[in-house]
């Protein structure tokens, strides 16, 4: 742990919808996770009302439909193209690859929750090259998605400052907001509302924390605030009603580093909200309960 604090154990009874996970996915190497069915089952039997899954490219896409058609209720899919999917798909099956996933997601709108993930990754994308391939694609999916009435899941990972790009050394996206401030441009150019927008596993920097659900935007707090100060500290001073909760499994494990996460431990970042909030466990568990469900429209079946 970061920080040394003694945060609560999330209590019993509480109810969660974990928004962003990856489940399924390719099981990491030597991995003694339990199986994708156990986790199903498990996140359900702890209290879970909702299990939403986030796919990253056509394979996961692939993996997500295999998974649903074994019939799992109160589990649905956003629909990405990530980031790192821009930056790491060999050029040999990027065009092809793009090519099924904008068929499906033209034919088969009714079938996903959201758009997602996708957005701007400066850690992965290290080069000017490299991060303005990312802004090319992810205007192209807005441009294609915007008239789908659906909301956006957005991943935005801003450059370290040991990964600014040399080669252009004053180049805005060299800055400790340079994605942050390049989305919020991107939207504004595309006229895309605040209100449809959730920035998943929100990781600052700190004053965005305030200033995105001032402007309607809602925020996402990883299961990793738990145990992980720098996770917590950037949404303490968001309101409850701008915050919904994830795990983004197998990673951001609320204490352990590493691909070992669960859609349960959710619960985590309930008892980090609660602490960092002041408030109830029971109320942090209702409100981003129902604001999970507001954004995403949501029919939970009983």
């Amino acid at each position: 742990m970061s920080k040394k604090i003694l945060i609560p154990e999330p209590e019993d009874n509480l109810k969660f919808i974990d928004i962003h996970c990856h489940l399924p996915f390719p099981r990491p190497k030597n991995d003694q996770l339990p199986s994708d069915q156990e986790q199903y089952k498990n996140f359900f039997r702890l209290g879970g009302q909702y299990l939403i899954t986030s796919t990253i490219n056509i394979d996961t896409l692939n993996l997500t439909l295999s998974f649903i058609k074994e019939g799992y209720k109160n589990f649905g899919f956003t629909c990405g193209w990530a980031p790192q999917t821009v930056t790491y798909t060999s050029k040999d099956n990027y065009e092809t690859e793009w090519k099924k996933w904008i068929y499906y997601i033209l034919n088969h709108t009714e079938d996903f929750l959201a758009i997602g993930e996708i957005g701007l990754d400066f850690h992965h994308a290290k080069t000017l090259e490299k991060r303005n391939r990312q802004i090319h694609v992810l205007k192209q999916i807005i441009e294609i998605t915007k008239d789908f009435d659906k909301p956006y899941v957005l991943h935005v990972r801003n450059a370290a400052e040991h990964e600014f790009d040399l080669k252009n050394p004053k180049h805005r996206f060299n800055k400790k907001d340079g994605a942050n401030k390049e989305i919020l441009k991107i939207l504004k150019e595309f006229n895309i509302s605040p209100k449809k927008i959730l920035w998943h596993c929100f990781s600052g920097p700190e004053d965005y924390g305030r200033t995105l659900p001032n402007q309607g935007f809602i925020i996402s707090v990883p299961s990793s605030a738990y145990g992980f100060n720098r996770w917590r500290k950037v949404s303490e001073n968001t309101p409850l009603g701008s915050i919904v909760t994830e795990t983004d499994s197998y990673y951001q494990h609320p204490y352990k580093r590493g691909p070992i996460n669960v859609p349960s431990n959710v619960r985590y970042a309930i008892a980090a909200l609660a602490y960092s909030h002041n408030v109830s466990q029971k109320l942090v568990s209702k409100r981003t309960v129902e604001n999970a469900i507001k954004f995403f429209n949501l029919e939970i079946e009983n």
